[in-house]
């Protein structure tokens, strides 16, 4: 006898085959779709090539501003951007940083000009201060980054900063003597005609977490001790005037901020 299927055995087996041949179908414009991103992108990435080597975008004025230690030759040699530049192609990243492979310069801005000009910004570092380190004198900016030697001829009208080495520089500024002399620094360059940045000729960090200043028209210690720099300036500001209208500058031989709270040691050669 011959054996027939069910009804239900039948159209089960057509939805079945439904769904595989709808599988199929969107595999297919998967595939189709795929590629015609793939060709898109490849003729994209063709007519960039070919636009990264047209004359319409070759750079033909590079301006470059904010140079002070550096010059304007030098740093467009460090960018590698020449007459044969292309604008479109150029590799921005890698521009900025052969600039600010640069001692001086602290970062720069790179703008587009289209089709064919480039801005160069550059921020140079500002000095503060110098540290004496034992391979020499640097210059130090307001991070407390060390960068670039002092070499005779250059300026050295800044304040000193001596007692620190290298392998003890501290990472964070922030609760350390380098942040602290370096804010002293700052204060004193508001513009107070006591104490001003020009007065200071050197802070001296020691082993005990002090700061020791010595001012230039007269370098006896003053021990500034440890925290609150912004109030020690202001108290050493007064005793200083106090000092100075009493005639009693050129006797004073030593200072101590950290005698006490609210309190300032003032010593005097008695030979003076």
């Amino acid at each position: 006898m011959r054996k027939e299927k069910s009804i239900q055995q039948r159209y089960g087996s057509g939805r079945k085959s439904r769904s595989l041949d709808l599988r199929k179908k969107l595999a297919i414009l998967g595939v189709g779709f795929l590629l015609l991103v793939a060709g898109f992108g490849a003729v994209g990435f063709i007519v960039y090539k070919a636009l990264g080597r047209a004359d319409f975008f070759q750079i033909t004025a590079t301006n470059i501003e904010g140079c002070r230690r550096t010059t304007k030759n030098l740093i467009l040699e460090m960018s590698g951007v020449d007459v044969h530049s292309n604008l479109l192609a150029l590799d921005i990243k890698r521009v900025k940083a052969g600039i600010e492979a640069h001692e001086w310069v602290e970062s720069v801005e790179i703008a587009r000009d289209w089709p064919n000009r480039l801005t160069i910004v550059v921020k140079e570092r500002l000095p503060v201060a110098i540290a004496s380190l034992d391979n020499g004198l640097f210059y130090l900016d307001q991070n407390g980054v060390a960068f670039a030697q002092v070499l005779p001829p250059e300026d050295m009208d800044y304040p000193i900063i001596t007692g620190m080495k290298r392998e003890e520089w501290p990472r964070n500024l922030k609760d350390s003597q380098l942040g602290a002399a370096l804010q002293f620094i700052k204060y004193a360059g508001q513009g107070s005609s006591i104490l001003p940045k020009q007065n200071i000729s050197e802070l001296h960090v020691d082993g005990d977490e002090n700061i020791i200043l010595y001012l230039v028209d007269r370098p006896f210690p003053i021990d500034l001790g440890t925290g609150n720099v912004g109030t020690k300036y202001y108290w050493l500001t007064k005793v200083l005037y106090k000092l100075y209208k009493s005639k009693e500058f050129e006797k004073a031989a030593y200072v101590r901020m950290d005698y006490g709270r609210n309190q300032v040691l003032v010593g005097f050669d008695e030979a003076g």
